[in-house]
């Protein structure tokens, strides 16, 4: 009797050994299980691990952050020493890239953009070139809703636009004469008519100044400008 009392707790704690490991097993199973679901749900979610799921999500936010940021279009004045006074050849290489760009893609022949940009800035040293980035004399007009400069041209106190870099007002400029249709028939010139530009700009009142074209072609004839609308 006693034998099988020995006999008996003995399998009650077989039993119960094996109980409490199924349940630990099992519990450990279900854990393993939940986990393993929730990394292929996090995979799905970012389309890869969850660890370079976190990478890929930090990566995006800064780009985001960075492509949303409002990106400041420096031009080669920054690099032009404060107080310096250039000369027009200076102006001419600081530039002309800026004129070759307009031409292809606004089809401003180089020659006239940059004739005009030494002609309208005093190779960009006047005190309105300076105070405001423009360096084509354009007015603020009807449409213009960007900063304004006041400022004594053929009146006193005239509106002037203001930019934030040399490279905005070149591409206004380019703008600028292809959106008003008194403009329209220079484009109908050939690229290197810059003769025929200097005075078509005159003739579509660009200018007051009766030797407007006339000084505009000397300009291009004397620096060999006519050279960059072939590039």
């Amino acid at each position: 009797m006693k034998t099988n009392n020995i006999h008996s707790l003995y399998i009650s704690l077989i039993i119960s050994l094996f109980l409490f490991t199924s349940c630990q097993w099992s519990s450990q199973y279900t854990y393993q299980q939940r986990s393993e679901k929730k990394k292929r749900e996090l995979q799905a979610k970012h389309g890869g691990s969850s660890s370079s799921s976190n990478n890929n999500n930090s990566s995006v936010s800064s780009n985001t952050n960075k492509e949303n940021k409002p990106k400041s279009k420096k031009g080669i004045e920054h690099k032009i020493p404060p107080g310096k006074k250039l000369t027009p050849q200076e102006y001419i290489d600081y530039y002309k890239e800026y004129a070759i760009e307009s031409m292809h893609h606004k089809k401003v022949p180089a020659s006239i953009t940059l004739a005009q940009g030494l002609l309208e800035s005093g190779a960009g040293n006047s005190s309105l070139a300076r105070a405001t980035n423009n360096h084509f004399g354009i007015k603020c007009g009807g449409n213009w809703s960007g900063n304004t400069y006041k400022y004594d041209d053929d009146r006193p106190n005239e509106c002037f636009r203001v930019y934030n870099s040399v490279l905005d007002s070149y591409e206004d400029h380019g703008n600028f004469l292809r959106t008003r249709s008194w403009y329209a028939p220079l484009f109908k010139l050939k690229i290197t008519d810059y003769k025929g530009w200097a005075k078509g700009l005159k003739k579509a009142g660009y200018a007051t100044d009766p030797k407007y074209p006339s000084k505009l072609i000397n300009i291009i004839e004397k620096y060999r400008l006519y050279e960059y609308d072939k590039r």
